[in-house]
Formats: structure tokens, sequence, C-alpha cells
């Protein structure tokens, strides 16, 4: 038997100091975006159309990000698809998380993105503090205490 998606996420604490390369994602309209942003709390979450964890996830993801939007950036990287059948996408699915987009891949291979979806903790000097691969349920109390950490 399989057990659900949430149940196989997997959380690593990355040790302290830890600075993932620098990478840029594109918006709709084809302007570079930094990842993370600099000077405030940023969770980055990388997925894609095609993936049934990610789509699930993002609606929890969104409601972490409205509850914290005074303290804490959301970027929600679409993996290597187009920015016209994203679009239509997130539309569709009435999401309004800051879509970017990495339409090769170079971001997710920086930082090892390899399982989807996969996001990443960082604190307001872009210091890597976690890494969550696999769906997770952003409405709990775990939850709260993951992303309040990224400000202490």
């Amino acid at each position: 038997m399989a057990l659900p998606a949430r149940a196989q996420s997997r959380l690593e604490h990355l040790p302290p100091g830890t600075k993932l390369p620098a990478i840029q994602a594109l918006d709709f309209d084809g302007k570079s975006t930094p990842v993370p942003l600099a000077g405030k709390p940023t969770v980055v979450n990388f997925w894609a159309t095609w993936c049934v964890p990610c789509r699930t996830e993002m609606p929890l993801l969104q409601q972490m990000a409205e509850f914290y939007s005074d303290k804490l950036v959301l970027q929600a990287v679409n993996f290597k698809e187009r920015a016209v059948a994203v679009q239509r996408h997130v539309r569709n699915s009435n999401w309004t998380v800051p879509v970017l987009l990495d339409p090769m891949g170079a971001g997710a291979q920086a930082w090892g993105v390899k399982v989807f979806p996969t996001t990443i903790g960082f604190d307001a000097q872009g210091v890597a503090r976690w890494r969550l691969v696999g769906e997770y349920d952003w409405t709990t109390a775990e939850a709260g205490k993951l992303v309040e950490g990224l400000w202490r």
C-alpha cells in the first residue's frame, strides 16, 4: 500500500550559513527576477503543471503566503514549461501566487532539484535554512513553525 504524498515529504535542515548559487527566473513578461529575493524571508517552490502533488500543494502554499504576506515572499518557480501553458494553468486554477519560469531548468539544476515539488526556505540574508522535498500541508502548526523560523 502506498503512503499519501504528504507522508512522503522529506524535510532537510541545511547546515548554518548554507548559500545556494544565485539564480534568475523569468516573469510572464520575460523580465528576469532574482531568486530568492533579497532582504525578506523567501520560500521558493519548484513545481510543474504535470505534477499532481504540485497542483495539490499550491493552494496550501497560497494560504500560507497570504497569512504571512507582511513578513514573507513566496516564489513559485515553474520547471521547463512554456509561459503560455503555465499562465493558462495558473489562471484556470485561480492561483494568486507569484509564478516565475525556469524555462531551461537551469535554476533547478543549480540547486539540485530533482523531485517536484521541492520547496526551499531562505532567511532575509539569502541563507538557505531548509529544503522540503515532496508535497506538504502548509496549513499546519508544524508548517507555521518551519516558516516562522526563517525570521529568527
